[in-house]
C-alpha cells in the first residue's frame, strides 16, 4: 500500500499543494519551519483521521481560513482508494471515501494505515504512564476495531464510579450504589488488561527483536506490563479485579477516585536491569521508541497483509549511518523522511530516493 497522490488547501502552511509520490523512500528535505512536518501530518492525518500534533482538528487549519481540505490517493492490494477529509473550524469534520460520505471508522478500507516518529515521541519512554496506555490502546484498536467499545464503556463507567465516590465522602450512606459500578467496571476492566496483555506478549518480542538488531551484543532489553489488579491468571481477572476494588474501597472514597485498574497501569522497559524512563540515555530512549514504532509497523503488516506507511520526522541526524541504513533498507513499505540536509542519510539511499524540496509551503 502507498499514497501516490496528495492534495491540501488551506492545511498548516499550505496554500494549496498537489503532488504526486512513488512507492520507496521519499525524502522532504530543507530549512525548518518550511512546511516538512506538516506534510507527513497531513498523510498521517488522511490515514489515521486524527493528528499526532494538534490537540484539536482545527489547530491544522490556515490561520484565519474556515476550513482546510486533505485528499489522498491510495494503492491498495485491492485497488485504488480516494479519501477525502473536510475539516471546519465551526462544524465537524467531513470524511468522504470513494466519493461517500462515511460517519463510522469500520466504513473506511481497512488497508490504509500510516506510523509516523517525531521527537516529541520521546516521551512514550520519558513521558507519564497515560501516554504509554494510549499507545498500547491505539495499536491494539487498528488491529481489533471491537476493542474500542470496551475502552468507551470502561471510562465512561470509571467517570460515573468516580463521581459516586466524591458522593460518597460526603453521604456515607451512598456507599451500596458503588457495587453495580464495580460490576461493570470490572467486565470492561477484565477484557482490557486481558488483551493489553496478550498483544503486549505478541509486540513485545518484536520490540526486543528489533532493539536487538539495532544494538547488537551487549544490551538486553526486556518489557513488563506494571498492573494495579493483582490476579493469579488470565481467567481470574475479572473475580480479582472485583476484590482489589472491593479492598481498596475505603481508600478510593477517601481520595474520591478509583485507584486499582487498567487506567492506572503502566509499561516499563528495562534496559540491562534499569529503568530506561529514569535511568536511560537520551540516545537509548529514541532507540526504544524507534523500535515501539517498527514494532508497531510489523505487527500491523502481518495483521493486515498491507505494510503501512513509514513517516520519520528528523530521525536521521540522530542516528550513526549503520542504524540510519537499518532501518531504510529493511521496510517494504513507502518510508516518508524529513531532514534539513541530505547528508544525514547514506549517498545510497539517497541514489534510490525520491527527493522533494520543502520550501515556503511548496514542493519542488
Amino acid at each position: 500500500m502507498h499514497l501516490s497522490r496528495l492534495r491540501l488547501i488551506d492545511f498548516r502552511n499550505f496554500k494549496e499543494l498537489d503532488v504526486s509520490f512513488s512507492r520507496g523512500i521519499n525524502v522532504l528535505y530543507g530549512d525548518n519551519a518550511q512546511g516538512k512536518t506538516n506534510v507527513l501530518e497531513a498523510i498521517y492525518y488522511l490515514s489515521n483521521l486524527r493528528s499526532e500534533r494538534a490537540a484539536r482538528d482545527q489547530q491544522i487549519i490556515m490561520h484565519e481560513r474556515p476550513l482546510a481540505f486533505l485528499k489522498g490517493v491510495f494503492e491498495t492490494c485491492t485497488g485504488s482508494v480516494e479519501r477525502e477529509v473536510t475539516v471546519f473550524s465551526d462544524k465537524k469534520k467531513v470524511v468522504k471515501e470513494g466519493g461517500s460520505q462515511k460517519s463510522r471508522w469500520s466504513e473506511l478500507c481497512g488497508d490504509i494505515s500510516s506510523v509516523i516518529f517525531s521527537p516529541d515521541d520521546l516521551n512514550l519512554i520519558k513521558g507519564e504512564p497515560s501516554l504509554r496506555r494510549k499507545f498500547l490502546d491505539a495499536v491494539i484498536y487498528h488491529i481489533k476495531p471491537g476493542y474500542m467499545k470496551y475502552l468507551q464503556v470502561y471510562y465512561r463507567v470509571l467517570a460515573h464510579r468516580n463521581k459516586l465516590l466524591k458522593s460518597v465522602k460526603k453521604k456515607p450512606s451512598l456507599s451500596d450504589n458503588i457495587d453495580p459500578w464495580d460490576l461493570q467496571l470490572c467486565d470492561a476492566g477484565a477484557r482490557i488488561l486481558s488483551e493489553r496483555l496478550e498483544f503486549l506478549n505478541r509486540i513485545g518480542a518484536d520490540i526486543i527483536d528489533i532493539f536487538n538488531n539495532f544494538t547488537g551484543a551487549g544490551s538486553v532489553l526486556k518489557i513488563n506490563y506494571i498492573h494495579s489488579v493483582n490476579f493469579t491468571s488470565p481467567e481470574s481477572i475479572e473475580h480479582d479485579f472485583l476484590n482489589t476494588l472491593k479492598n481498596s474501597r475505603e481508600k478510593d472514597i477517601s481520595r474520591c477516585f478509583t485507584t486499582c485498574g487498567p487506567h492506572r497501569d503502566d509499561i516499563q522497559f528495562l534496559i540491562n536491569g534499569r529503568d530506561a524512563r529514569f535511568f536511560g540515555s537520551q540516545g537509548q530512549q529514541r532507540m526504544l521508541v524507534l523500535c515501539l514504532k517498527m514494532a508497531q509497523a510489523r505487527i500491523l503488516t502481518r495483521e493486515r497483509g498491507e505494510a503501512p506507511i513509514m513517516l520519520l520526522d528528523d530521525v536521521m541526524s540522530e542516528l550513526d549511518i549503520a542504524r540510519r541504513k537499518l532501518i531504510l533498507e529493511n521496510h517494504d513499505s513507502q518510508v516518508f523522511i524529513t531532514t534539513t540536509d541530505l547528508k544525514f542519510i547514506p549517498d545510497d539511499i539517497v541514489e534510490k530516493s525520491n527527493l522533494y524540496r520543502v520550501r515556503a509551503g511548496s514542493l519542488e
